[in-house]
Parts: C-alpha cells; structure tokens; sequence
C-alpha cells in the first residue's frame, strides 16, 4: 500500500511541477528537491476511509537560490492488512476517488467552476492535494454537525457548479459520463443486485437495527411501536432504488457524501459568511439525479425546525445557480431540468435526506469517549461494524445529550412523515 514516503523522487518533482503549472501558471520554475518528509494530522478533515497526512516539501529554486516549502494534504489508504483495510479493498471506495479525481474533476471545473481542491497526484491508493487550511478554509461545523443558512447557501453553489459541469462535460464530449468515465461513477454506497451477505447491506442491515433500538426508547412511538419497526427497514431501503441512475430524470454526477465534515469554507478576514467552499472526499461518487445530493446537504446538517423554515427557498436558490452555471455554458436549463421536473424529483427523494441522515449520524455523531475504543483497538472497527455497534451506539444514546436530541430530530421526522404517513 503507496504512501507519500513510498513516492519516488521523480513523482515527487511531478506533482510539484504540477503545483506550479496550476497554481503559478506561465511560470518557468526550475528547481531542486533538497528533502520531502509526512507528518501525520488531526486538524484536517478526517474519515474512517482513509489516513490523513501533510506532505512537506523543501525545493531550492534555480532563480533566486531561494529555499521554498510546499505542503501539500495527502490521503492514503490505511495500512496493513486489518478489518478496515479489508472493507475499503471490498468497499472500492478509493480507487474510486482516485478515478475522480484524474479523469472526471479536471475537465469538469475548466467546464464550469472549482468545486474541489486541486489534486496534484491521484495514483496507487494515494492522494495528493493543495492544502486548503493554508488559504483559509475551514470545516463549518462543531461537534453537532450543523451548518448555518449561509454555509449552505455557499455550499449549493458550489454543488450546482459540480452539477452544472457534469450536463456542460457531457455536452461538449456527446458521452454521459458512464460512458466515457465508468469507474467514477459506479455504485458502491448502495449497490442492487447483491446478497444479503455483501458488506453494504450488512452495513445498512445493522444501522436500521440500532435505529430500531432507539425508536424502542421512545415514549410516543409506544403504541404503534410493532407497525414502526415491522414497516421501517422496508422504507429506509428505498435508497437502493434511489442511488441508481434515473430513467426519468436528468442524471449528473453527485458527490453522494454530503455531510458536514466533508464541506471546506473559506472565510474572509472578520471570518463571519464564508466566500466560497470545496467538497473533499468523492469516494462515494454516483451518477444519478441531482436532487439526492441536494436532500442531503439540507438534511444531515440540519434541524427539521431549520427545514421547515428554509428547505423551500434554498431549494430555490440551487435551481438559480444551476441556471446561471449553465447559462454561462450557453445553455438552457430547461432543456436537461425543467423546474417542475427539478421539483418533482424533490418530493419523490425527499425521504432520502433523512435517510441518509439516520445511516451517516448514528455513527458520525458519536461522542469521542465512544470513537476512542473503536480507533484504539486492532478490534474496534469490527466491533463497530458488525458486533457491538448496537451497545456502543445505545450507550451513546442514553448518556449523551448532543447525540441523543440530534438522532431524535432525524428519526422522528422520518418515522412522523415516511413510516406513519405512508
């Protein structure tokens, strides 16, 4: 498994050539590599998919003689040979990211927008990119996961670019992009067609049991509790039908892992709204309408109390930047999404952002006393995954209040409005 370390002298000079070719374009920058070395970081967004390193180089410029340092952020696949290792190689999820990275973002942006940081090497199960906590960006959210009106009207700008690019792309090769790019876009979150024994509807398999569990605990639910837990797996399976590519509405590629720690904000200098932002993490890719990707960011990060007051108007505000990104393409929105169709895929996926809600934050939300035991040992994370996710996650809910109100908001909306209300 490739680490920076394990990068060659040569890669190394590449990907800081590339470095200045896009970030100090028409320069003619020759220069010597005196050392490179990893450090390993905590501050930088991190997952269970991956290990997160910074990658210093020290260069001597033939100009001016002057030493320069460069850092980078670089991602790489965990090492050794343990559960997670085996999960991710099952799971595909980097070679995916890999696959975004090299062959679909770079055409995509020069199409419409930056959606992403710029990606210097994408190759053997490692990443290397433009380290956006030098130019001021940020994560948004504390330990709640929740992002303000204004991150997330940011956000769906940067989303619709994403969105946009995908339509314009597309247009100017005459290929849908699981045509011409399969590997970025194939399903892996939420795939059809496989047992029930594939790792991914165990996964699902075992967080609808610990929602189960929680919904047990509450009072309200008590009388029609059989009819809930009978009718709720059943509901939340219709992700699998969801993630797939439509046959009615215009698809795109969707980043697919939309919650808040993989949304970076660039705040100005008194740090108030942010000005822009990048997505990171792409290894749940998909091609499939927009819509889902739109559900999500105002769902994971949000209240219901934040949605029923604001879902209609930031809805309103993506169709307008898709409008415009594709306007500026010489584009007519109506042509791949009229606004009744946009607004039609809404309601038929609206369930998806509590969907995805119930499945992302019963793990991500988790108090760091709870993700301490699964990170500190060789078992954790198959403790997590398969045998004591139900106790770990229980004894999240019944001691931590942050977890517990944030787990109840996302379920009582779904059971009140997608299991009750069939």
């Amino acid at each position: 498994m490739a680490t920076a370390l394990e990068l060659s002298p040569v890669e190394i000079r590449g990907l800081c050539q590339r470095y200045f070719h896009l970030d100090i374009p028409n320069s003619d920058t020759g220069f010597d590599i005196v050392s490179y070395k990893l450090r390993p970081t905590s501050d930088a967004p991190a997952g269970y998919l991956g290990s997160h390193f910074y990658l210093q180089v020290t260069l001597k410029l033939h100009s001016s003689e002057e030493i320069k340092q460069l850092t980078f952020f670089s991602k790489a696949a965990p090492e050794g040979n343990g559960p997670r290792m085996e999960y991710l190689e099952d799971f595909g999820v980097f070679q995916k990211e890999i696959a975004v990275y090299k062959d679909v973002l770079p055409d995509l942006q020069k199409a419409c927008a930056e959606v992403a940081p710029k990606c210097y090497y994408a190759d053997k199960n490692l990443l290397v990119f433009e380290n956006l906590a030098d130019q001021g960006y940020r994560m948004g959210a504390g330990r709640d996961g929740l992002l303000s009106y204004e991150q997330l009207h940011c956000c769906l700008k940067t989303l619709a670019a994403l969105h946009a690019g995908s339509i314009i792309q597309e247009q100017r090769t005459g290929q849908k992009l699981t045509e011409s790019q399969p590997k970025s876009v194939v399903e892996n979150a939420y795939p059809s067609n496989v047992p029930p024994e594939h790792l991914r509807v165990v996964n699902f398999t075992n967080a609808c049991l610990v929602i189960k569990e929680f919904i047990k605990l509450i009072p309200k639910y008590q009388i029609k509790l059989d009819y809930i837990l009978e009718n709720f797996t059943k509901r939340m399976t219709f992700i699998f039908e969801a993630a797939k590519t439509s046959e009615v509405y215009q698809n795109t590629i969707l980043h697919g892992d939309l919650w808040a720690n993989n949304i970076m904000f660039q705040y100005g200098k008194y740090g108030e709204s942010p000005l822009q932002c990048r997505l990171v993490d792409f290894q749940l890719a998909r091609y499939a309408p927009p819509a889902l990707d739109v559900l999500t960011v105002l769902t994971i990060p949000t209240s219901k109390e934040f949605r029923d007051l604001h879902m209609n108007e930031l809805l309103a505000e993506y169709y307008r930047f898709m409008t415009e990104f594709l306007k500026r393409a010489g584009l007519d929105i109506a042509r791949f999404m009229p606004e009744s169709s946009f607004y039609e895929s809404v309601e038929k996926f609206r369930i998806i952002g509590l969907i995805e809600s119930c499945l992302f934050c019963h793990l991500v939300m988790l108090p760091p006393s709870c993700t301490q035991k699964l990170t500190s040992s060789a078992d954790g994370f198959s403790d997590f995954f398969s045998k004591r996710r139900i106790e770990i996650c229980l004894e999240a809910f019944n001691t931590d209040e942050l977890y517990r109100n944030r787990m109840l908001d996302m379920i009582q909306d779904f059971v009140d409005n997608f299991v009750l209300k069939e």
